[in-house]
């Protein structure tokens, strides 16, 4: 009769312990690495345009970016912060990578973007001015320096400016 119990009461706990963690499990948050602190909707225009270029970019790569609203959220904005303190821009949305510690403030291209979510090194945005004086966003030319489609000439190597004439003309020849 006691080993009865005993192994009706051992299946019990089992059978609790299981569905306790499948409940629990249900609302656990998986890892992701990819963070974006952000205002609510309607708030700042940049912030949406920004949401609309992740959303495109998480569909793309199949990745999830962790949303923080850093005006609701006391943690999210208490983190914001801590991360703010490496460049002290103070811009919102931004955009970090825990594992590459790659930040991307304000809004950006979907390229960029998609960059960012690899984890892949992004170059310091630069402001490129054209012959009528206006600059394109996020680059800087310095005087003197050779700009050809929006690209440096002396940042490319001899073989990449040799890979890039031949895309050039594979494309001219493709139309």
């Amino acid at each position: 009769m006691k080993s009865e119990t005993a192994s009706i009461f051992l299946v019990l706990v089992l059978c609790l312990s299981s569905a306790q963690a499948a409940i629990f499990g249900l609302f656990e948050k998986k890892y992701t690495p990819l963070i974006m602190f952000n205002v609510p909707k309607g708030t700042i225009a940049e912030n949406d345009a920004m949401e609309q270029v992740v959303k495109q970019v998480e569909k793309e790569l199949n990745v999830k970016v962790e949303r923080m609203d850093i005006l609701r959220d006391r943690f999210a904005r208490n983190l914001y912060e801590k991360i703010d303190e490496i460049e002290f821009k103070g811009k919102v949305p931004l955009l970090y990578h825990r594992e590459s510690r790659q930040s991307i403030y304000g809004l950006d291209t979907s390229a960029r973007v998609r960059a960012w979510a690899k984890g892949r090194w992004l170059s310091p945005m630069r402001t490129v001015t054209d012959a009528r004086g206006s600059g394109s966003e996020g680059f800087l030319a310095d005087e003197g320096e050779q700009v050809q489609d929006g690209e440096f000439v002396e940042d490319l190597t001899e073989l990449q400016q040799a890979g890039k004439e031949a895309m050039l003309e594979r494309r001219e020849s493709e139309e």
